[in-house]
């Protein structure tokens, strides 16, 4: 989950709702490579953040009674790994080509874990060679599904700036990443508290976004299970962002 504060309490936003508004910014863009698999395509971007750890099986509350987002909260590699397999299983039973898709996104996350775990090698390897099958049984090519991942990297870490409240004030830039056509993307907020992106890579010149969030009044909870009925009785809220092409 990502946990911002606010003056009126302590905003969350689940993973899926982040994965949602990824898939959102992705539908915008001008770019669309494999315009006949682009639904697919948007299927792995939608759930590539899905099959989260349930509350039950780990910790979201700090020994100080604190809620820990996704960047402080440090989960075991045994579970990363659980999680890993979960959301490739849900995915490839809905498509070969958001299963493809996805194991780039995977493979990025964790290639990095493969000396600390020998599980996570053998998943890889697993995972790269059904991407090998999959890249020849739709008649695509190693390129250009790594430039289609790069619409993905993009919109993965667009919506984590946006949900995180990331974007700094006063005109000042915040660079996205490089991604789409090895290009470095960049997000600014304008006076107006609207975003624009540099250089724009966006159908619309104009166009709005939003995220489903749930804002807590509390900030230090008893226990996990006294979070989670917080959470569970919080009210929607609906977070925009309006987006707009400066000349």
């Amino acid at each position: 989950m990502i946990i911002n504060f606010l003056e009126k309490g302590m905003e969350v936003i689940s993973h899926p709702a982040h994965g949602l508004l990824s898939a959102k910014i992705a539908n915008q863009l001008k770019n669309r490579p494999y315009q006949n698999h682009w639904m697919e395509t948007l299927t792995a971007i939608i759930e590539h953040d899905d099959e989260q750890l349930t509350n039950e099986t780990k910790n979201n509350i700090s020994d100080f009674g604190m809620a820990m987002d996704f960047v402080t909260h440090k989960v075991p590699l045994e579970k990363m790994l659980i999680h890993a397999k979960s959301v490739f299983q849900k995915v490839l039973k809905k498509s070969s080509w958001s299963a493809m898709l996805l194991i780039y996104h995977l493979e990025f996350l964790y290639s990095d874990k493969l000396e600390e775990i020998g599980d996570f090698k053998v998943f890889l390897t697993e995972l790269r060679r059904y991407r090998k099958n999959a890249i020849a049984l739709h008649g695509v090519n190693v390129t250009g599904t790594e430039e289609l991942y790069k619409i993905m990297l993009f919109s993965d870490r667009l919506s984590l700036i946006l949900c995180q409240d990331e974007t700094p004030t006063l005109g000042r830039k915040l660079e996205i990443n490089k991604s789409i056509h090895d290009e470095r993307y960049f997000i600014h907020k304008a006076k107006d508290n609207t975003f624009t992106v540099k250089p724009w890579p966006f159908r619309e010149n104009h166009f709005s976004l939003s995220v489903d969030t749930r804002v807590l009044k509390e900030l230090k909870f008893k226990n996990e299970k006294h979070f989670n009925q917080k959470l569970d009785e919080a009210s929607i809220e609906i977070k925009t962002f309006q987006f707009s092409k400066l000349d």
